[in-house]
């Protein structure tokens, strides 16, 4: 059986952050990496709603991966015989098209159907028997310990609400770390 990785899109793949800044910019208002993992208890109603609407735009479809390296050595990874990647994220099913958009756009190779939309995403983890998860979200950790899933935590500067879990679950600052120390690649 393939080794199954499941890897986040939002502050994993892509800098999620940026755009979040770039409306508190638009918006007037003071930007303080989120310690909360909701939008909606960080910013007021009309930031967090501009925030949760552009994940359905071109702002999201043109947004940067987190280090340039990255679709290279997804693309690599996906051609493994052993390895399947799925991108599995709790973005609403009505942002498919968007997400492949995006993909497309970062020049990441991948099979549409390894692009997950679930709510809660422990449901698709566990369905799509998930050996390894790359994410940033404390409740997705949390969930991987809870379910025996090995997770690796994406946790820096711009993912405070995370900070808390970190000495208790592996965690790295970006992506590309995390894959070179779990030796999913080589340097």
């Amino acid at each position: 059986m393939p080794m199954r990785i499941a890897i986040d899109l939002d502050n994993t793949v892509f800098d999620t952050t940026r755009m979040i800044r770039n409306i508190c910019v638009r918006n007037n208002v003071d930007f303080n990496a989120m310690t909360i993992y909701d939008v909606y208890q960080c910013f007021p109603q009309n930031v967090a709603d501009q925030i949760m609407d552009a994940f359905d735009s071109p702002e999201l479809r043109d947004m940067p991966v987190l280090n340039k390296k990255i679709p290279e050595t997804l693309n690599k990874i996906a051609t493994y015989q052993d390895t399947e990647i799925y991108f599995i994220t709790e973005r609403p099913m009505a942002t498919a098209d968007m997400d492949i958009k995006q993909l497309e756009n970062a020049g990441i190779i991948f099979n549409p159907h390894n692009i997950v939309h679930c709510k809660p995403k422990i449901g698709a983890l566990c369905d799509y028997g998930i050996n390894l998860c790359f994410d940033d979200s404390p409740n997705i950790v949390c969930d991987c310990i809870k379910n025996n899933i090995d997770v690796v935590m994406i946790s820096n500067e711009d993912t405070p609400y995370n900070h808390h879990l970190r000495g208790q679950v592996e965690n790295y600052p970006d992506l590309m770390t995390a894959l070179i120390k779990r030796g999913v690649i080589k340097e």
